[in-house]
This record gives C-alpha cells, sequence and structure tokens, in this order.
C-alpha cells in the first residue's frame, strides 16, 4: 500500500506539473487512464487514484460526454500544500510569490489582532516559547513553527489554512526572519494590544 501511495503522489505531481505549466491548458481533454499508465509504467488504479487527488485540488474535472479535462484557473486550490509543492517543483511558484506577500499582508495582521483579543495565557505562553526558539534558531523552519503557533492562538479555526503558503513564503524568501518585529507582535498580543500587534505583524512581513 505505501508503495502504490507512493507512486500516486509521484504520478500527480507529474500531471499537476503539466497543467500548472500549461502544457496540459485549461479545457484540454486529458488522455485516458489506460493510455497514462502506460505511459508512466503505473495501473490503471494508480492512475484513477491521481486523477482523484488531482480533481479534489481543483485541477481536473469530469465533463459529461467529454471526459476528464484540465479544469480552469478560477477553481484550483493554490493554497493548499500539495499545490503549492507542485508549483514550486513544476518551477512555477516564483510568479505567484507576489500575490502570496499580499494575501498575508491582507490576513496576518487580523490574525494577530484577533490574537491579542483572544490568547488565553496558555496561547501566550506557546508564541512566547516559539519566539525563543526561533531567535535562537532564525531559521525557515523555526519561523513556520512560530507563525504555526501565531495562527493556532489567534480565535479563528480557518486561520491554519494558510500555514502552508506562509511555509512557501517563508522558504522562498531571501531576507532573515524579522526577528525584531516578530518580538513586538508577541509582546503586544500578549499586552492585548491589537493596534499594536496589527502594526507588528504587518511589518513583519514587509521587513522580510
Amino acid at each position: 500500500m505505501a508503495g502504490q501511495n507512493r507512486r500516486t503522489d509521484a504520478l500527480a505531481a507529474d500531471l499537476a506539473g503539466r497543467i500548472l505549466t500549461g502544457l496540459w491548458p485549461e479545457g484540454e481533454k486529458i488522455s485516458s487512464d489506460a493510455a497514462i499508465g502506460a505511459e508512466f509504467g503505473v495501473s490503471r488504479t494508480v492512475v484513477r487514484e491521481a486523477f482523484r487527488l488531482l480533481s479534489a485540488k481543483g485541477l481536473l474535472q469530469a465533463r459529461p460526454r467529454l471526459g476528464t479535462i484540465a479544469a480552469p484557473r478560477q477553481g484550483r486550490s493554490l493554497i493548499d500544500a500539495d499545490m503549492l509543492d507542485w508549483l514550486e517543483a513544476c518551477g512555477e511558484l516564483a510568479a505567484y510569490l507576489d500575490d502570496m506577500t499580499d494575501l498575508r499582508l491582507a490576513m496576518e495582521p487580523s490574525f494577530a489582532a484577533l490574537a491579542a483579543a483572544r490568547a488565553d495565557a496558555s496561547g501566550n505562553q506557546a508564541l512566547q516559547t516559539a519566539l525563543r526558539a526561533l531567535q535562537e534558531h532564525p531559521e525557515a523552519d523555526a519561523e513556520t513553527a512560530f507563525i504555526t503557533v501565531f495562527f493556532a492562538i489567534c480565535g479563528n479555526r480557518l486561520a491554519g489554512a494558510l500555514t502552508p503558503l506562509a511555509a512557501m513564503a517563508i522558504k522562498h524568501r531571501a531576507a532573515p526572519p524579522p526577528l525584531a518585529a516578530y518580538a513586538r507582535m508577541t509582546a503586544a498580543i500578549a499586552q492585548k494590544d491589537g493596534v499594536a500587534a496589527r502594526q507588528a505583524a504587518f511589518q513583519a512581513i514587509i521587513d522580510a
């Protein structure tokens, strides 16, 4: 089963690359599962599982009397972790980095204000612990861990959906982590100062 899952994931990544690079443009009919299985040397079961995965991410779409097509761009789940990995793997991620920054600027300052209003003592302690870990090891993994805690304590159950996007943006950022801005944000959240928390979160993205 593990081997089949790996083959499914690998095939899905290859087929996603064809769609994301435009090799298979929107609306193009996709080859049959038998043809793709023969091309990649995998079973039809693997192809069907890969198709299901790509359909769930909004890359493929089944059309009556037409078959499976490359889905329209507007339906693609571009902030999904798998999708971001596929964009990176096929060399298309750079085109989205500015859009990722725009989305972070639109959302993270609001999350900081929410955290200032809603975080409890244990949440504040978790954020301070994550900040200290980041200060000791200012690397992408530690920054992602800090952001993960930050999203978790803001009191919005949908905030975590943006974690893969923030993690990918951090991974591809040239600048070091904005430690000073993160420290100000952490302090402002603990002090329940929503205005200062919002400003610090905004500055963290701008500084980076």
